[in-house]
């Protein structure tokens, strides 16, 4: 029988205090990016990109966490449209990945298709020159920055999707959990189940018997 699939399809929303504590991102860590702009390209006008997720990208960027790729699905897709805002860079667009994340009970593999909005406002400088905190107001939680002449989205792409891995990912609302070997399971009379209870459990009825006479 086929997994019942999870399905991810919203615009990241944060919520902000008016001041935070922000940390540069650590530095990416592909050895060749892929989703590149060219500043040259990029005017007041804008300009779409269609970039193609390949199987390659999706195994270097989800090694390591709960993600991984769904070998039996095709790569995955990002739509970008880029324009000029002054000296920055508006980057809108959404990314869409068929993956596999670990269901949390039976520790089996679940389909989760990834459909998710980006947006950033992208700012020449080099992060590693920036203090190691800054206070910032609530509308610069969503920039990000470039160096040189090119715009590398990969780091970007990356963190939409781990963002979209649920809390508890389940395979389905009724899923049982790990199988328990028929020589591992307890007989029902260890459990009471005949009104009886087992030998090893009286200290623990002693006990609440004793603070029940407490309480009294």
């Amino acid at each position: 029988m086929a997994q019942p699939e999870l399905t991810s399809r919203r615009t990241r929303t944060i919520v902000r205090a008016p001041f935070v504590r922000w940390q540069p991102p650590a530095a990416a860590k592909f050895p060749m990016a892929e989703f590149v702009l060219q500043l040259q390209d990029i005017d007041d006008a804008g300009k779409d990109y269609v970039f193609v997720i390949s199987p390659e990208w999706l195994d270097e960027a989800l090694s390591g966490t709960p993600l991984h790729r769904d070998p039996a699905e095709g790569p995955g897709r990002l739509r970008v449209h880029a324009q000029r805002n002054g000296s920055e860079i508006l980057v809108k667009g959404d990314v869409e990945a068929k993956l596999l994340v670990e269901c949390g009970r039976c520790l089996g593999d679940t389909a989760l298709h990834v459909h998710t909005d980006m947006t950033a406002l992208l700012t020449s400088g080099d992060a590693d020159g920036l203090p190691q905190e800054l206070e910032l107001t609530a509308e610069d939680l969503d920039r990000a920055r470039f160096t040189g002449n090119e715009v590398v989205l990969d780091e970007l792409v990356r963190e939409h999707l781990l963002l979209e891995c649920p809390m508890q990912p389940l395979c389905s609302e009724t899923c049982p959990g790990i199988p328990i070997p028929e020589r591992l399971r307890g007989k029902p009379e260890d459990f009471g189940g005949d009104g009886t209870i087992d030998p090893r459990l009286m200290p623990l009825k002693q006990l609440r018997a004793k603070l029940s006479d407490d309480k009294e």
